[in-house]
């Protein structure tokens, strides 16, 4: 394939620069690293592609630039970064009044595209991020693996390009959050939060939504729909995760007969603890319990 690519008139300042050439293995499995670079631009720094394989990151530490992403420009400034699937047709340029210092790497995998799609990077490239420096470090510890190419350096690559992408998402969620949240809604999770101090003190109730609506101060499908939002689980399901966090701790800390665990945690029924027990953990609370046991001696294995 042809590679149609336009670049500055002038070099920018290379302050560093790597090269790597993963294996297919690692292109399946892996986040890989393919190039990696710390630039300050020259005014008239760009480049532009109808397609490339890969997906630059590129961090601004400094000045500011724009990126070329599903057919729209988009700002650029210290602090944030752009992620730009090459795939498509996309550019970079810098701010010719303020030329752009970046940071970048270009990523490949089977991982990379999965996650590009889940952040929705063709149609919002720009990530804000409230740690440069945390994002900073990230980079420069990929390019001294790069430099060093330890053993397993496909590996480590892919660890350390995963944790910039986990800070991509924080990111992403924030805005978001920012975004929708209104004054109602921070009222609701005021109200919201002490129905749940309520249930992990009281965990052994038997709570209904309208009792815990009521403690809100708001209508069942309001407190329900908030409390989704916020948890990810229904008011009961909570209760019943939270009741098998504490089975848990008993199980594993304590020689307490299991229907008194039950009883502990708000079961009456100790047949109903152990069914429910197993479909959200995966193991009977017996089985739970030799398990954590065989673990905390020393890893010696009952025969």
């Amino acid at each position: 394939m042809d590679y149609n690519i336009t670049m500055a008139r002038l070099s920018p300042r290379v302050l560093v620069s790597h090269f790597h050439t993963p294996g297919a293995a690692s292109q399946r499995l892996f986040h890989t690293v393919l190039r990696a670079g710390h630039l300050q631009a020259t005014p008239d720094y760009g480049v532009e592609r109808q397609s490339y394989p890969g997906h630059d990151l590129l961090l601004c530490v400094s000045g500011a630039g724009f990126v070329r992403s599903g057919g729209k420009a988009f700002a650029v400034v210290a602090g944030q970064l752009a992620w730009i699937d090459c795939h498509d047709s996309h550019a970079h340029w810098t701010d010719p009044v303020q030329p752009w210092e970046i940071f970048w790497i270009r990523i490949d995998g089977e991982p990379s595209r999965l996650f590009a799609e889940a952040l929705e990077v063709r149609d919002m490239p720009v990530f804000g991020l409230g740690d440069t420096q945390a994002a900073v470090a990230i980079f420069r510890h990929i390019f001294a693996l790069l430099s060093e190419r330890p053993l397993a350096l496909d590996g480590t690559l892919h660890a350390a390009v995963a944790s910039l992408i986990a800070k991509l998402f924080e990111a992403r969620l924030l805005a978001a959050s920012l975004r929708e949240r209104s004054s109602a809604e921070e009222k609701a999770d005021l109200k919201l939060r002490a129905a749940l101090a309520r249930m992990r003190m009281d965990y052994r109730q038997s709570w209904r939504v309208e009792e815990l609506a009521h403690l809100s101060g708001l209508s069942v499908p309001h407190f329900f729909r908030c409390f989704r939002k916020a948890t990810g689980a229904s008011p009961i399901d909570w209760l019943r995760r939270e009741r098998m966090n504490q089975a848990k701790r008993r199980l594993s800390e304590s020689r307490d007969r299991i229907a008194d665990i039950a009883a502990q945690v708000g079961y009456g029924d100790q047949f109903y603890f152990s069914r429910d027990f197993k479909k959200l953990v995966g193991l009977s609370p017996r089985h739970y319990r030799d398990q954590e046991n065989t673990r905390t001696s020393g890893g010696t294995h009952k025969s």
